[in-house]
């Protein structure tokens, strides 16, 4: 029986420090293999990871630089595909164009379910940017605060600082979060993961969805700066880019602030042990303070290259 042999990496991304960050693995897909949905997903059962990305360069001969530098891009989480993931972006962009010099001058486009997402690599500090997409849609429905203990029995007896609403929110349609914001650093060091799945009531044609909690709070009060967990169920991720860019746009579009660009520095990992900073730029319009871009970046720095073979 024939084989086919795929080249990988594994990555930790939003850090510069191996065994930090998030892991990600990217498989590298050669232009004449073609693997099946159900072939990618047995990969990604595979490495384990929280995703797992397949690339693929596709170069278009039109005369613009950029087209050279073009890859399609599938993200693959243990269970599903994702139409997009921030850490997946970021990890994938600064293993791109690291390996790719002639590409910095011009920078990358990432072809992904949600939607083409330019990249750009800074050598000097090691670091990536991506372009998110976006089509920010908050959810008529909120999450009361008795559904957030009863979801998380660990937060009972921080009942004063879990909020009495929450904002649930999707930064596209299929990737969606519950934004909780916690009133103590105790009440977030108290979050566990949960055996329950949470089930916000959704906008018709928003409905179906992933649905991540999202808890957050500004450390000595400064609304610039963020520290964060993500809990999806039974997994807590160690840093959610598609998460942080909700965040942040809402926090945005929500605040009375004036000016039109809002950068925001989040950490996110701490208690797991694999800290991770995630920098998240907001560019609101100016008529009617809309997201008009998402920006966001990081590091990553690699850990593991092999081979793995399918049959």
């Amino acid at each position: 029986m024939s084989t086919t042999s795929l080249q990988y990496v594994t990555l930790d991304v939003f850090t510069q420090q191996r065994f930090r960050g998030n892991p990600l693995a990217i498989v590298s897909l050669p232009q004449h293999v073609v693997l099946s949905q159900q072939q990618r997903q047995t990969v990604a059962q595979e490495f384990n990871y929280s995703e797992t990305v397949f690339i693929k360069h596709v170069p278009i001969d039109d005369g613009d630089p950029r087209n050279a530098y073009v890859w399609e891009v599938n993200i693959h989480t243990t269970s599903a595909e994702l139409p997009f993931a921030g850490h997946p972006i970021i990890g994938t962009a600064c293993y791109i164009l690291s390996a790719f010099p002639e590409a910095l001058t011009c920078g990358s486009l990432l072809m992904v379910p949600a939607g083409s997402i330019n990249v750009d690599y800074d050598i000097k500090s090691l670091s990536a940017q991506a372009a998110i997409p976006h089509d920010v849609h908050v959810h008529e429905a909120t999450f009361s605060g008795e559904q957030v203990r009863m979801l998380y029995p660990s937060l009972e007896i921080h009942a004063d600082s879990v909020p009495t609403r929450s904002a649930v929110v999707s930064i596209v349609k299929g990737m969606t979060f519950i934004l909780i914001e916690m009133g103590s650093e105790e009440a977030l060091n108290a979050v566990t993961t949960t055996v329950q799945a949470a089930e916000p009531k959704l906008d018709l044609e928003w409905d179906e969805s992933f649905v991540g909690t999202y808890f957050y709070r500004h450390p000595q009060g400064d609304d610039s700066r963020l520290r964060t967990r993500m809990i999806e169920g039974t997994l807590e991720d160690p840093a959610t880019g598609s998460a942080a860019c909700t965040l942040a746009a809402y926090l945005a579009i929500s605040s009375d602030r004036e000016d039109e660009s809002c950068v925001f520095s989040i950490t996110q990992g701490v208690e797991m042990g694999r800290r991770s900073d995630i920098t998240v730029t907001v560019t609101l319009s100016a008529s009617d303070k809309q997201v008009e871009r998402l920006v966001l970046g990081g590091h990553a720095v690699q850990v593991m290259e092999g081979r793995l073979e399918l049959a």
